[in-house]
């Protein structure tokens, strides 16, 4: 057997363990498939139906389609705030979960949002509560999803992200976070900050800006230690 084939087997093998032990690990989460976008979705232990939760959707980074064992799952998360959590996987790289020098979505970005209205109509879920965030690529995701959906998201956060400085109009009134790191050497930092200076001049007042001093592309390992993010976060609504 080939070398590339052997490769192959052993990245599914894992994929599906990984898959397998979340399901597992969390009676409330389950994976499907929209069109051609694989996803997964956690949802809240013993919700009422009769009440209204929100969702955070998670955009991923390039490549990085496992399904990772999020802080959103657990105990300590869920015992305060219960949420709907929406993790989709771009399996378009070319295009990924798009950016705002374009006026389209990509395939994903637009299967997702098609996903996530479809969830709506199911699912007891706020539709002034919901929210997104993403890294690295996912972070420039979130920015065209602000852009391209306005009022649709109730806040957001980027994580080494960006965008471009000429297509914000959207965001001046969304709550948005950047966090970058200074040292970043894969997605400079000027690109989310370019953002962020825009939003400032244009008038936005619900945006902050959070840098790390000799971090580079991992800032997501810095973000993950932002105990006031989560409470901040899940405190907006439209």
């Amino acid at each position: 057997m080939k070398t590339c084939q052997i490769c192959l087997i052993f990245v599914l093998v894992s994929l599906s363990c990984v898959h397998a032990q979340l399901s597992e690990k969390y009676s409330e989460y389950h994976e499907g498939f929209y069109k051609s976008t694989r996803y997964g979705l956690f949802e809240p232990g013993d919700y009422d139906w009769d009440g209204l939760y929100p969702l955070v959707i998670y955009l991923h980074g390039s490549s990085d389609t496992v399904s990772r064992d999020l802080q959103w799952y657990k105990k300590p998360v869920q015992s305060d705030y219960s949420c709907f959590v929406l993790t989709p996987k771009c399996t378009n790289p070319d295009q990924g979960w798009g950016n705002t020098w374009s006026d389209q979505h990509s395939i994903d970005a637009q299967q997702t949002l098609e996903l996530l209205d479809s969830i709506m109509e199911v699912y007891p879920i706020d539709p002034n509560r919901v929210y997104i965030y993403g890294i690295s690529m996912g972070g420039f995701g979130v920015l065209s999803f602000l852009q391209k959906e306005p009022g649709k998201f109730a806040a957001a956060y980027v994580v080494c992200g960006g965008g471009s400085k000429d297509q914000v109009s959207n965001m001046l009134d969304v709550p948005l976070c950047f966090f970058h790191g200074e040292n970043d050497d894969v997605v400079d930092i000027k690109y989310s900050k370019q953002v962020y200076d825009a939003i400032i001049k244009q008038g936005g007042k619900k945006v902050k800006f959070t840098s790390y001093p000799g971090v580079k592309h991992n800032s997501w390992e810095n973000v993950g230690r932002e105990k006031t993010l989560i409470p901040w976060l899940l405190a907006q609504s439209r």
